[in-house]
């Protein structure tokens, strides 16, 4: 529809030119076909106006439009001297707009006609003005026009190809683009996992409709806000980072990958909804407890009748002899107090652990772990901490503490010296317990489970309630055992580990933080 613009404008701007300086002097002939060029250009813009709205062939409309454009322009220059004729320039802006089109063969056609019509025009005037046609001069003129003509023409047609070159890579590259595009969003839309893209801003970009589900009620801002999403968005070392979200009887897996993709698609989110596996991962940690139990009850019945047949044999011998006396009452109270010690550490191994992080002293944790064992009469520990306060459950720290310790005492070499060390950087901890000896070939892959233990007298609850201790905090514990010495290392990614409480009727959010980081 602009072509008609630009007609419309280009035949207002010829008629008033045409009125100036051609019409006044102009004979009744060449009047008449003033006049007539003009009904036939309003006659012309009309068909091209239908043509425009019509299932016309485009290639077809351009040719027609063209066409009629160099008519009229060889009819102006008839009217208005021939091969002198101001006008003649108009033939070659035709040839020049018909090649902007991308069709090879339209400039060529256009120029052929345009040529036709210029020397119909100019001799056409000569034989009406003195009957006969152009001479040698004015040949060389019309020939030169001519010549001009065809090679805008040509120049034109090699334009318009390679326009029609890169206009067919163009209309490739959208075609792939938007078949890539249909892909993509199918490939959004079928999948059951919450797929959600992020700008560089955390503003939303795209989401498919498994995340609108997923999410329901709860807004994704809301979900933005998790203090372990946030510390990450702030400062994302690892390309990736996931962890658990938690709100009402929902249990979302979040993953954030950096994309890297531009300003519009900089982070995803994927979202799986993990509310029965963490269900079936508590079944079946309340059925390993059980089984526990059982195996707990049975090892207690048998640990017990071994002390209480010792004290009720000792009873018997109590009154015989006042010097074996003194004996039989040592020997009943060690074996009371390894009753007390049995109960003890069952106990402590079958409760909940439920974190409850607050900062604390460590250095002031490990004196007084160190200050209950010398008191027992343990005399070889040194240990050395450079961090001063921690955000952690103190009490569990304790309890892994007091385990590793009590263990790394009854398994040293004679003499040998126990080694803590403790280090902190930024929000990573370190805890290293170290004492002379090996652990025994047969028992490393077994190490931390429940009644699995090296020495006779002992109950094997101790590292399993340190493996437990570690696996509700979210800690990490390695034994390294070189050079004759064996070392347990437990290392905390965060010091701002926080898992939730999961019970009853709580309807508030909470979170947990990530149990995996990929560096990529």
């Amino acid at each position: 529809m602009s072509l008609i613009y630009f007609r419309v404008l280009a035949g207002a701007i010829i008629s008033l030119i045409i009125a100036t300086w051609f019409y006044g002097d102009a004979g009744a002939f060449h009047k008449q076909m003033l006049l007539f060029s003009g009904v036939l250009f309003l006659f012309l813009l009309v068909v091209q106006t239908v043509l425009t709205y019509s299932k016309v062939a485009l290639r077809s409309q351009y040719l027609i439009g063209y066409g009629s454009d160099a008519l009229l322009a060889g009819l102006l220059i008839f009217v208005t001297g021939g091969v002198t004729s101001p006008f003649a320039f108009l033939l070659g802006l035709i040839i020049i707009a018909s090649g902007l089109h991308a069709m090879r063969l339209l400039p060529q056609l256009i120029a052929v006609f345009a040529c036709i019509f210029y020397l119909a025009a100019a001799n056409g005037d000569l034989w009406l003005r003195n009957q006969q046609l152009l001479d040698v001069q004015q040949a060389l003129h019309a020939l030169l026009q001519v010549s001009a003509l065809l090679l805008v023409g040509g120049v034109m047609a090699y334009i318009s190809r390679r326009h029609a070159a890169l206009s067919a890579t163009s209309d490739h590259a959208v075609r792939r683009h938007r078949q890539l595009k249909d892909l993509y969003d199918r490939v959004m839309q079928s999948m059951h996992e919450g797929m959600v893209v992020l700008d560089e801003n955390l503003q939303l970009s795209d989401m498919n409709g498994a995340a609108g589900r997923l999410l329901g009620s709860l807004k994704l801002d809301a979900l933005l806000s998790a203090p372990e999403l946030q510390a990450y968005f702030e400062q994302p070392r690892h390309s990736s980072f996931q962890c658990d979200y938690v709100f009402d009887d929902k249990v979302l897996l979040v993953r954030v990958t950096r994309l890297e993709a531009g300003e519009d698609a900089t982070w995803l989110l994927t979202l799986v909804d993990i509310s029965e596996v963490r269900k079936l991962e508590g079944e079946l940690l309340q059925q390993e407890k059980m089984a526990a139990l059982g195996q707990m009850a049975a090892m207690l019945a048998h640990e017990i009748r071994n002390p209480i047949q010792t004290m009720a044999q000792g009873l018997e011998f109590i009154g015989m002899d006042a010097e074996r006396d003194i004996n039989i009452k040592g020997i009943m109270h060690d074996e009371m107090l390894r009753l007390n010690r049995l109960v003890s550490t069952m106990l402590e191994y079958s409760k909940p652990l439920r974190p409850r992080p607050v900062s604390a002293a460590v250095a002031e944790l490990i004196d007084a772990a160190v200050k209950q064992v010398e008191m027992g009469g343990a005399k070889h520990v040194q240990w050395q901490c450079d961090a001063d306060r921690l955000h952690l459950d103190p009490d569990h720290f304790r309890l892994l503490l007091d385990n590793l310790l009590s263990n790394a005492l009854a398994n040293r070499d004679e003499n040998g010296e126990v080694r803590i060390e403790m280090h902190a950087s930024g929000l990573r901890w370190n805890l290293k317990v170290c004492n002379p000896g090996l652990v025994a070939d047969e028992l490393k892959s077994r190490l931390f489970e429940p009644f699995v233990s090296g020495r006779s007298r002992g109950v094997g609850l101790g590292l399993a309630t340190v493996q437990q201790v570690c696996r509700a905090n979210g800690w990490l514990i390695d034994v390294i055992c070189r050079d004759g010495i064996t070392c347990f290392n437990v290392t905390c990614l965060s010091s701002d580990f926080v898992v939730p409480e999961r019970e009853s009727g709580d309807s508030e959010a909470q979170k947990q933080i990530s149990v995996e980081e990929s560096d990529g």
